[in-house]
């Protein structure tokens, strides 16, 4: 088992070492930027926000995890403590330690001290020299590359068995890659690189050519030569090897992730990324990389609120890691960070305050509109109640004439029928005084 912080900073530190030759990072070719390995050709549609938002998700089950992982760590404990076979209580002792490297690297580094002594008093001399080399690893990891320099001049590295050989050379390059890296002295650089570049070639040499061990070594050598399909390719085989969704797997979509990113293809790059961060938080990874760098990704995005909440979890982890690692990188971001998402808070509360203004003096004219509006109401409903009283006055009114009217029609009617009456017994009368006459006559 490897750290994922040990494949990160030899990747990175390669890249640095072979960049001090021409004074420059090594960088892919333009046309890189849309190449793609034909392993990833299979994914039809990558969707970065909905990965953002699994990340989330697990950053919020994160206690659980870590709960899961505790609690076999302390199976592991327990059965160390009933065991009393000098050997096999080593070996368990061994295997703890192991599981430490990933969770808490203070005790990563106390169980393989112990398991050394075992060890030693023991008389198990290969498993001593696997035992020491690992602590030596351990020590340049932690920062403490003095201590891994001492150990490491004490061993002869023809005694070791492959295993701790291997080791042996591991840890002398990640002491040299760390002391090239942080030295102000330009002549210290040189010589430290060269130096790193002897123990990279014996490690090559002794490592299993065609395991994941060979390809993780020689995967950033060629990537900083500038052969990245190559390097793709030994990435490609990595990646059949490592099982998904364990450390390990997390370990390669890191490196995938840098491939990407050197070669200028941003899409799958985030997207290995991603990867390699939900894996980590699924196996409680501690010693959070991963999701710094997608922090400080995300921060050069302007996404400050996410990167702020990812940068602060790998803040928490690291502490339970190790209280002194990651501090001088993850500090400086967290800072940069905060002070943007304060930039853009202070912004969003000026453009807050504008609003408030805004919407307060739209309120105090809706206000006036309305009272205006209910007066203009009050008014023509008043208006209206007097037109509809005056309306039924002219109402009654008009039934008045109209009954009136109805009353002169009848009366109309009779004075016409007596008229007519009148008329006919007139000229009834008429007749009969025309007929008296000639009457008298023939009397």
């Amino acid at each position: 088992m490897r750290l994922l912080s040990f494949c990160i900073l030899l990747t990175v530190l390669t890249l640095s070492l072979h960049a001090e030759e021409t004074d420059t990072m090594t960088v892919a070719p333009k046309d890189l930027s849309t190449y793609v390995s034909k392993k990833d050709r299979d994914i039809k549609h990558i969707d970065l926000p909905e990965l953002y938002r699994e990340i989330d998700k697990l950053i919020g089950d994160a206690p659980r995890y870590i709960s899961k992982y505790e609690a076999k760590i302390d199976e592991m404990k327990q059965k160390l403590a009933k065991t009393t076979d000098k050997e096999m209580h080593l070996l368990q002792t061994i295997d703890l330690s192991y599981k430490y490297e990933s969770f808490n690297g203070d005790s990563a580094q106390a169980y393989t001290a112990r398991s050394l002594q075992e060890a030693k008093e023991g008389g198990f001399t290969e498993l001593e020299g696997v035992c020491a080399t690992h602590l030596a690893y351990l020590c340049t990891f932690m920062g403490s590359q003095t201590e891994a320099l001492t150990l490491l001049g004490r061993m002869q590295p023809a005694s070791l068995n492959r295993e701790a050989r291997y080791m042996y050379y591991r840890a002398y390059m990640m002491a040299y890659a760390n002391l090239s890296n942080n030295t102000q002295l330009s002549s210290m650089r040189q010589e430290f690189g060269v130096l790193y570049q002897q123990m990279m070639d014996s490690l090559l040499a002794t490592a299993v050519p065609g395991s994941e061990a060979y390809y993780s070594h020689l995967e950033p050598v060629v990537a900083g030569r500038g052969d990245f399909i190559e390097a793709l390719e030994m990435n490609d085989k990595r990646l059949d090897m490592s099982q998904e969704g364990t450390h390990e797997n997390a370990i390669v979509c890191y490196s995938r992730y840098v491939l990407y990113r050197q070669m200028g293809n941003m899409t799958m790059a985030k997207y290995w990324l991603c990867k390699s961060a939900i894996d980590d938080i699924r196996n409680a990874v501690m010693d959070q990389m991963s999701l710094i760098a997608l922090a400080e990704l995300l921060e050069q995005e302007g996404d400050y609120e996410r990167s702020t909440r990812y940068i602060s979890f790998t803040w928490e982890c690291n502490r339970r890691f190790s209280p002194h690692m990651r501090s001088w990188q993850i500090a400086p971001l967290l800072t940069a960070i905060e002070a943007n998402y304060k930039a853009k808070i202070d912004h969003k509360n000026h453009i807050l305050t504008i609003l408030t203004v805004g919407s307060t003096v739209l309120i105090l004219l809706l206000f006036l509109l309305f009272i205006t509006a209910y007066s203009r109401q009050r008014k023509s409903s008043k208006a209206e109640k007097q037109y509809k009283k005056e309306n039924e006055q002219l109402k009654e009114e008009t039934e008045k004439l109209q009954w009136m009217n109805d009353s002169l029609n009848g009366y109309n009617k009779e004075l016409f029928a007596i008229k007519e009456k009148l008329e006919q017994e007139l000229h009834g009368n008429q007749l009969r005084i025309e007929q008296a006459p000639a009457t008298e006559t023939t009397d």
